[in-house]
């Protein structure tokens, strides 16, 4: 077989992962006054045979859009940006508060309970997939993180 051929089949196979990649139960906290972040949570579902990771994500509510998790340090819990998340083989990931999520920095406008969002994911397999409709919900706030 011809290695162009080959190799271009590798990467057309290679680039469907995120294709099979299945969300569901996504919602955006509404913001609080004198607040201008929030956080989007959701349900991913990888139905394909490799690990896949969301590597970015992006949307036009906020400046910037970072993914993030908590972690315990010192005996205080902390949240801190990471490069990627992790959706292992035939498995999920769910994205809540306390654990993995994903934060809207510098809102450009107040996010209010019933109106919706929309959020791109980006993938290391270099797909995209865009998530439209994401209703921003009413929640109790969150526990107040140390953020040293």
């Amino acid at each position: 077989m011809n290695k162009k051929i080959f190799l271009g089949l590798g990467c057309a196979l290679f680039s469907l992962n995120a294709a099979n990649v299945e969300i569901s139960e996504a919602y955006a906290r509404a913001s609080v006054p004198n607040n201008k972040n929030s956080a989007i949570l959701l349900k991913i579902k990888n139905k394909a045979n490799t690990d896949i990771s969301i590597i970015a994500a992006n949307n036009d509510n906020s400046s910037y859009t970072e993914l993030h998790t908590h972690k315990h340090e010192n005996g205080m819990m902390k949240m801190v940006k990471v490069d990627k998340l992790l959706i292992p083989a035939n498995s999920s990931l769910e994205l809540k508060p306390g654990s993995d999520h994903i934060m809207l920095f510098d809102l450009k406008e107040p996010l209010k309970a019933g109106t919706s969002v929309k959020l791109e994911l980006k993938f290391d397999d270099g797909d995209s997939k865009m998530i439209e409709n994401i209703i921003v919900k009413e929640l109790k706030p969150m526990k107040k993180m140390n953020n040293k």
